[in-house]
Parts: structure tokens; sequence; C-alpha cells
């Protein structure tokens, strides 16, 4: 085992006697059962600690390169095996990519699960980030395991997302017990749940942004994420106002190549980069696939396309905020709270980010860099909302990050938000950011 997996397997050892994940159990489990003596079980041990340094491998390789990008062969190489010994432990890569996975939303539910102990859900709130930013903390020391970038978990096949996603799903209900108060009603669920999405996609989308910082500034960066989101970003006595004379985007025409973008980032958002072929969106546009690829050569160019598309939307969106409104915050607000509202509508959605991954290193290094002016921008505006009077005194890049966050999540808030939609989106979801998670 290489030095950099040591701490993590000792970990492991420590708090899962060497068994990782649910796969990890099963293995174990079946050799008992199936009659092993006391004198197979260290080969047994043996094999479920190889399997999770092949897991903690994967993980770190899965996140550089992404799902797609990394094969089998690359992670046998990196643990010293080849293809036939790897195949041992994992048959197919997908069968590597939910074990990864599973074992990294275990080890999020495991820090999840120590949030329910606070006395009220304020305090439940700043355990759970503080859960949170432990595991950061330790996945770089090496005294915890690296876990998985969970944007990529749309490229699962059926049977394996029929593993995955219900484990995910209950880690959701976990932050939305940890938010409850005594006294929210049931017709309160649909913001018990936007609140929830709200909080679980800041703290799992900050893996984007957190590397930014070196280990000694995590303590404060920790403290000016908890402020900003209890506090907000409105100055006190401010008042936001959505635009009322603000129109729906229109629908672009499916025979268009704009109704064909806007296909392909829906279907690359739910689907993920496999499940959106070039194939399947001309058929749900009732076009042929000849009909397109006058524009594309390929599939990674249509994922660069998309991106086009809505960094488009981003720009247009910042632009007009900042020619109609006459501060800061208020333009930070309507910005965001168009691309939200756009978001539940047909019109909508804008490309996760991670489907960048999909595309090779070169063409993706760019692409992160305007999404990264594109957040600047937010910033700039926390910052100017801080000089005119309007924004409170917060932490202006990490404001930025958050309402970059905010935009981003907003596509799935529908599917964890029951009762959302565009009327009530920006109540649900983007005055918690500017007035504080529990205003």
């Amino acid at each position: 085992m290489s030095l950099t997996l040591a701490p993590a397997a000792e970990y492991h050892e420590r708090k899962h006697q060497a068994v990782i994940g649910i796969a990890g159990a099963r293995v174990i489990k079946a050799d008992l059962s199936d009659g092993s003596s006391a004198a197979d079980r260290p080969q047994s041990a043996r094999f479920a600690q190889k399997r999770e340094q092949i897991v903690q491998t994967a993980v770190r390789k899965f996140n550089l390169l992404g799902v797609r990008g990394a094969t089998l062969e690359d992670i046998a190489r990196d643990v010293g095996m080849n293809l036939t010994s790897i195949r041992h432990y994992f048959r197919r890569k997908e069968d590597l990519v939910a074990a990864s996975f599973l074992h990294s939303i275990e080890a999020h539910a495991e820090r999840f699960e120590r949030a329910r102990e606070g006395a009220d859900r304020e305090a439940r709130v700043r355990r759970l980030v503080r859960e949170y930013f432990d595991m950061r903390r330790d996945i770089r020391t090496g005294a915890g395991p690296d876990v998985m970038i969970f944007g990529d978990m749309r490229a699962l096949n059926d049977q394996h997302a029929a593993d995955v996603w219900p484990r995910y799903t209950e880690l959701f209900r976990t932050v939305r017990t940890i938010i409850r108060a005594p006294e929210d009603k049931a017709e309160d669920r649909a913001m018990i749940s936007a609140r929830a999405h709200f909080l679980m996609s800041h703290l799992i989308r900050s893996v984007f942004w957190l590397p930014y910082y070196p280990d000694e500034a995590l303590d404060r960066v920790e403290r000016m994420f908890v402020d900003i989101l209890f506090n907000g970003l409105a100055a006190p006595g401010q008042e936001l106002r959505e635009n009322a004379s603000e129109q729906p985007a229109e629908l672009p025409r499916q025979s268009s190549w704009e109704g064909f973008l806007l296909a392909a980032t829906r279907l690359i958002n739910e689907q993920g980069y496999r499940g959106a072929s070039v194939e399947r969106i001309a058929a749900e546009l009732n076009r042929t696939k000849g009909a397109f690829y006058h524009h594309i050569d390929g599939k990674g160019d249509l994922v660069v396309a998309c991106f086009n598309r809505t960094l488009g939307l981003l720009k247009d969106a910042q632009n007009q905020a900042i020619t109609r409104e006459p501060t800061g915050l208020a333009q930070a607000f309507a910005a965001v709270s168009a691309l939200v509202r756009q978001q539940q509508t047909p019109a909508g959605p804008l490309l996760r980010n991670s489907a960048l991954m999909s595309v090779d290193p070169v063409t993706r290094e760019p692409m992160q860099r305007q999404i990264a002016q594109v957040t600047l921008r937010f910033a700039d505006m926390v910052t100017d909302g801080q000089l005119d009077g309007s924004g409170r005194a917060c932490d202006a890049r990490i404001a930025g990050e958050m309402l970059m966050a905010t935009v981003s999540s907003a596509a799935q808030l529908k599917g964890w938000a029951n009762g959302s939609n565009a009327e009530n989106a920006v109540e649900l979801y983007v005055r918690p950011m500017f007035h504080g998670l529990f205003a």
C-alpha cells in the first residue's frame, strides 16, 4: 500500500474494521456465511483492505478525470495491478463507480448523523457545517477517506442507480430533519425541503472552491461560510423585490439550434454525458441527427456548445441586472433571481458544472476560467453593495461562490422540493441567500 493511501486505510480499519462501504461488507459477509473457516478470515480481511485501496484510488482518479475520463486500466495501474487482477474485485468500471459513490455517501452519512444531536435547528446546522469542514480537513491531511464529487452520479446505469440514489436521498432526508423546527407546519414542507436542498448544495458544491484556500485558512472560511448562511448578504432593513416587469424567457423552436441545445442541456443534466446522445436528443425533437452535425463534429463539441449557451445566459442576467438596478446587492438579487426562476420553466435549465468533466482537460481549463469570471462578478456586486450600504459586511469572495452555487443547484429544486415552481422559487431558494437560512 502506498504512503498516500495508508492514512485512509488506517482510518477505515479503526472505524469499520477494514470493511468499507456496503459492497465491502457484503464481500466479507458472503465469505463467512459460506462456511469460511477461521483460517480463511485473514484472507477475507486482506481482500477487503485491497478493495478499499482500489476504491480510494478510484475516487481520486474519478474526481480528477471524471467518471467518463478515468478508465479501469488507469486505476489498476495506479494500485500496481493489471486488468485481470482488478477484475477479481470489480468486474466492470461501472461496478467500481457505484462502489465509490456508496463509499462516499457513507462517509457523509456518518458525519451528517452526528449533527442530529443539536438542541435546536441552529445548533444542528452549525454542527453539520463543522462536521463537513472537518471531513474536508481530514481528507487533506490523510486522516479520513477521500470522497467523490457527486455531480457524476447521473452517469450511473439503471442497475447501479437503484442502489446508489436511495442512499443519497437518505442524506437529503437527514439534512431536512436537521433544519426542521417543532413549530413547522405540514404546509411548510416545500420550504423545508428547499432549505435542505439549499444547505446540502452549498456544502457539497464547496468542493469546487475550497481547494483555493490553504489548510490554515479553513477555520476562517468556515466562520465566514456560517456567517453568510445564517445572516445572508443584505444589510438590516434592506428590502429586495423581484422585477415585476420581467418577462419569462421564450421557449425556442424545437427545430432551431437553440432548441437542440436546450434539449441537450436537459438530457445531460438528467442522465449524464453518456445518456445524452445526439441520436436521443434528435429523436426527442423529431429531427434526424444529420440535421445537427453541421453544427458539431462530435459529442464533446456538444458539451462545449451547451456550456457556451449557459455562459451567455449567465452573462446576460448579470448585465441586465447591472443596467436596471441601483445598488450592488439589488443587482446580485436580480441576476440570481432571474437565473433561478428561468430554471423552473421550460426555457431552462443551465448546464451543470459536473458536465465539464466530460471534456478533455485542455478544453475544460478555459471553460472553468470563464465560470470563475462570472463568479467574481457576483463577488464584485456584493462588494459594491457593501460600499453603497445595501449589503452587510461579509466575505465577498465566499459570497460570490455561494451565489454561483445557488444558481447552479436551482435546476434540481423541483426534484427535491415538491411544490416549488417559477412563481415561488425566489422566495423558497433565493431569499435565504440574501436574508439568512431561517429568515
